[in-house]
């Protein structure tokens, strides 16, 4: 009998290696299958392991470089494949299969690309003793850093089912939210392209026409073709300038908001810009009580939780208000006694936080909160598209009405210079 290493996945998705004797690596397998874990790769000591050919994957493209920096970074295609993945990988372990038996299964099954590709990397991955978050977490352009996060609280509990639907439940929330905020911007951005289309045809065309025949007839321009022919040329000089200084305001603030100083000074202004930072704290305390309540779920501790939580914060003013926050949870503080002290969730909130966890109910609270804040920001959203649709529409209204005054107003002055002729 030989002698064989093994690596392998238990039940919940915890890795194990050992090794095992057996006569050939096909009874070893089944051996280690007896056992209730499922073998991810086995190896004859002493002998040598054949080579297969292997199709180029995402960890050879990465290895060799030939994917470009930008590529991995997550982007709404990038999470719209990552989702799909997740879905599928839920329908099948939902089902009573482990996660590696799952991954394995669509590497052979899945017949788009690049599902494909993202399933031959992650067994792969899998099949070397790594854990699935840590595999996921090799592909950043279609796994987010707090999807990753949570799923290896769910790998360290054993509850990687219940969190991956909770993960696919909130990325599609977030997708929804996105696509309607993407859908409510579209006409207003058209509508205002047209009215400028129209004002830039009349300067540029029609206007200059009208004052052509209004010298060669002796009449005169009435003030609102002047207005708009001075401000025309008023773009024309000094438009540059300004685009120019603005470019330049706008590179020193860049260049600023990457210190620590300047990027919490930039933060915390972009919270304070009327309804706009309302739904950026919003989407920002959506996304983190989310989170918190899936991690409760999984049942890892309250400072592992704020941890893991604290990483997903993009907003560095209040990821620094809720790492001050989590140091007094650290140091015996209840978690709504600490966030209270610096005032990082609205009074109602902390309130419903800790009713939850006097009653033992933490983690329905915290759900119960992103709930509340998910509906908050569906209004906002909601108002904020009505104000800019509105003023879009106004804006175009407000043009073309005083681009056809003038039309016509002129047309008026050619025709009192031919009756007086």
């Amino acid at each position: 009998m030989a002698k064989f290493k093994y690596v392998a996945i238990d039940l919940k998705g915890k890795s194990l290696s050992g090794e095992i004797e057996a006569d050939d690596s096909k009874k070893a397998k089944k051996l280690i299958r007896a056992n209730g874990v499922t073998p991810l790769k086995v190896t004859k000591i002493g002998g040598s392991e054949k080579k297969s050919k292997t199709v180029v994957s995402l960890s050879d493209a990465k290895k060799n470089g030939s994917s470009k920096r930008g590529s991995r970074k997550l982007g709404s295609k990038g999470e719209a494949i990552g989702l799909d993945f997740l879905k599928r990988l839920m329908e099948l372990h939902g089902s009573g299969m482990p996660v590696a038996d799952a991954v394995k299964l669509l590497n052979q099954r899945l017949s788009d690309p690049k599902l494909k590709e993202v399933a031959r990397f992650l067994w792969k991955e899998l099949a070397e003793g790594r854990t699935l978050s840590r595999a996921m977490r090799a592909l950043p352009q279609y796994f987010s850093e707090s999807s990753t996060f949570v799923i290896e609280a769910g790998e360290a509990t054993g509850n990687v089912g219940p969190i991956l639907k909770k993960i696919i439940v909130y990325l599609e929330e977030k997708r929804a939210i996105r696509s309607k905020v993407l859908t409510s911007m579209a006409y207003p951005c058209f509508v205002g392209f047209v009215a400028f289309a129209v004002v830039v045809f009349f300067i540029k065309v029609l206007l200059p026409q009208i004052k052509s025949m209004l010298d060669k007839m002796g009449g005169e321009m009435n003030f609102l073709a002047k207005l708009l022919i001075g401000s025309s040329d008023f773009v024309k000089t000094f438009g540059p300038f300004v685009l120019i200084g603005l470019i330049i305001s706008l590179a020193i603030t860049h260049r600023w908001s990457k210190t620590e100083k300047g990027g919490m000074s930039v933060d915390r202004a972009i919270l304070k810009i009327p309804l706009f930072g309302q739904i950026i704290y919003l989407s920002q305390m959506f996304q983190l009580t989310s989170l918190l309540s899936t991690l409760i779920w999984s049942g890892i501790g309250l400072t592992e939780n704020l941890r893991l939580c604290e990483k997903t914060i993009t907003n560095r003013y209040l990821r620094d208000r809720f790492r001050s926050a989590r140091a007094l949870v650290n140091e015996g503080k209840s978690l709504p006694e600490a966030l209270r002290k610096f005032k990082f969730l609205p009074l109602i909130q902390l309130d419903i936080l800790e009713v939850g966890e006097k009653t033992g109910n933490l983690g329905n609270s915290m759900e119960d909160i992103g709930n509340s804040f998910r509906d908050q920001l569906t209004k906002k959203i909601k108002v904020m598209t009505t104000l800019v649709s509105g003023a879009a529409l106004g804006f175009a209204f407000s043009l073309v009405a005083l681009v056809a005054i003038a039309i016509v107003t002129s047309i008026f002055e050619v025709s009192k210079s031919i009756k007086i002729n």
